[in-house]
């Protein structure tokens, strides 16, 4: 039945479509912890639905599969964190290169890397997942790609770091910051969130001003 049938309807005191929400949210939370805890190759509806306390014909009400959850999590992981850089950068509109720099990896990090099972989701088990999944995962990354290039060619015009062509060092500046992520993220201890942030800094300053 469509959302739009559903309008209006109650549900045990609740409107439907607040039900089907809050059915869907508890899916995408079980999701990302079967996910992050097994792998997404070693996961299984059933493994899902357990973690969920719901049943398979529930998940299947509103997802297609496996794929199609983690794709909706990934997209969901992804789009947050963009614009927490986005919005980091923005507030940074005019202040020095590195001052730029350090913000928007502590929204970055803050955002994706303070729940491991996000980092875990969105920076290993999409790897390999499948074709569809790679398409939509090199898709985002061309978005990030866009975005840094732009906040690089804003900064050389404001005179912090040379012109040029950003495009291979922004690609090769998000695979080493994902790669530490994902590594802090998941270990315990883990180091103090400023000594990564003032390192990746350092990193992202010697590519751009190369």
């Amino acid at each position: 039945m469509s959302q739009d049938a559903n309008t209006g309807r109650m549900y045990a005191g609740q409107p439907v479509e607040d039900r089907q929400r809050q059915r869907r949210a508890r899916f995408l939370e079980s999701g990302l912890t079967v996910f992050a805890r097994d792998g997404y190759a070693n996961s299984s509806v059933g493994a899902i639905c357990k973690d969920a306390g719901l049943s398979s014909r529930q998940f299947y009400e509103e997802f297609t599969g496996r794929e199609a959850l983690l794709l909706e999590l990934f997209e969901q992981i992804d789009r947050a964190s963009r614009e927490a850089v986005a919005a980091a950068l923005e507030t940074r509109t005019g202040a020095s290169v590195p001052n730029q720099i350090e913000a928007a990896v502590r929204a970055y990090i803050e955002s994706i890397g303070a729940d491991p099972r996000k980092a875990r989701v969105a920076l290993v088990e999409v790897v390999g997942a499948g074709p569809k999944v790679e398409k939509f995962r090199l898709e985002l990354r061309r978005v990030w790609g866009s975005l840094l290039a732009g906040a690089a060619e804003d900064a050389a015009l404001q005179g912090g770091i040379p012109e040029g062509d950003y495009d291979m060092r922004v690609l090769a500046v998000i695979g080493a910051v994902n790669y530490v992520v994902d590594g802090w993220s998941g270990t315990e201890p883990r180091q103090p969130l400023d000594d990564v942030i003032r390192v990746l800094t350092r990193i992202i300053l010697g590519a751009v001003r190369a």
